[in-house]
């Protein structure tokens, strides 16, 4: 039996966030990594866009909705400018508001206008889905006048953005009725399911905003993050040990499989048009994890990752 001396800072890390100025001091650095940056959410929302539209999915004059967008808007920002009619962040903690959005506005204006292509796995390795072309997506881009797009959302910015014609955020979103339901052509999240707590009541809430028909995509990575040294060993702590390294933190990861999202989506009425699965079987053997996650599938413990395409039923 391997011995497993590295979930000791981990521990002790989660046991530091019940101390209240440690906890302050945290809350005031969080951030989510990334989406702060135009070129990442440029990248994220233009592969988004590339495969839902493999799936019959079309941005124009579509009502969006993004979950845990992080540390800016920049992947709706990216949205409304090619072609979506109105967008929705929601997250738990305000991240965005430290973001210079007007700055990353501008730079996603330049970056339409020019027909950049997509930031590729050259510059961005980390991101998912990986696409067999990064050329810009000429056909997929419903806007025609970018230049006055991009003066409307900037406006909207300046005004204070909570809640605008064309951005809405809301921070902390906790009940369904924060959007209007049935109103939404498209919910998407890029690496934030693997962190909610309330997996099946979060795919019954993204149901009940879409309308019938409506589409759902997501990228969810189910590695240990920056928990252990091996992509799986998340699943090594047992119930008391992740009680401890969790701590006061507001999220952490579910610790789900890819066959609990499956099941969350058919339950709430998704029907799963695709699945591209990143897999390993390099990380801790089976035996190695803790007694809750050693039954798990050979798909389940060998997924490292996965790009949901969702369509909820309906005409």
């Amino acid at each position: 039996k391997m011995t497993q001396t590295w979930k000791t800072p981990h521990i002790v890390k989660g046991l530091l966030t019940r101390v209240s100025l440690f906890n302050q001091w945290r809350r005031q650095r969080a951030g989510t990594g990334g989406s702060d940056s135009a070129r990442y959410c440029y990248s994220v929302w233009l592969r988004h866009l590339s495969i839902l539209s493999a799936a019959e999915f079309c941005i124009s004059g579509a009502r969006i909705g993004e979950l845990g967008p992080g540390d800016s808007i920049g992947t709706g920002l990216a949205a409304l400018l090619s072609g979506a009619r109105a967008y929705v962040g929601l997250d738990i903690f305000p991240f965005a508001n430290k973001a210079n959005l007007l700055e990353i506005c501008e730079e996603l204006g330049t970056m339409y206008a020019n027909r950049e292509p997509i930031p590729d796995q050259e510059e961005f390795p980390g991101v998912r889905p990986r696409l067999s072309s990064y050329t810009f997506p000429d056909r997929l881009i419903a806007c025609s006048d970018i230049a006055t797009k991009m003066e409307t959302i900037k406006q909207e910015l300046r005004n204070g953005f909570a809640v605008g014609k064309l951005l809405t955020y809301r921070v902390p979103w906790n009940s369904q009725d924060v959007i209007a339901p049935g109103s939404l052509d498209l919910i998407f999240s890029h690496a934030v399911l693997e962190h909610v707590d309330a997996l099946d009541q979060t795919y019954r809430d993204m149901a009940a905003w879409l309308k019938p028909g409506g589409y759902a995509s997501h990228v969810i990575d189910f590695r240990a993050h920056h928990l252990s040294p091996f992509w799986n060993g998340h699943w090594a702590y047992s119930e008391l040990q992740w009680k401890l390294v969790r701590g006061h933190r507001e999220f952490l990861l579910n610790r789900e499989p890819l066959s609990t999202h499956l099941e969350c989506a058919r339950r709430s009425g998704f029907k799963v048009l695709r699945i591209f699965r990143d897999v390993s079987d390099q990380g801790l053997p089976l035996s190695s994890l803790a007694p809750k996650f050693r039954q798990l599938s050979t798909e389940d413990s060998q997924t490292t990752g996965a790009v949901l395409i969702l369509r909820k039923r309906g005409e």
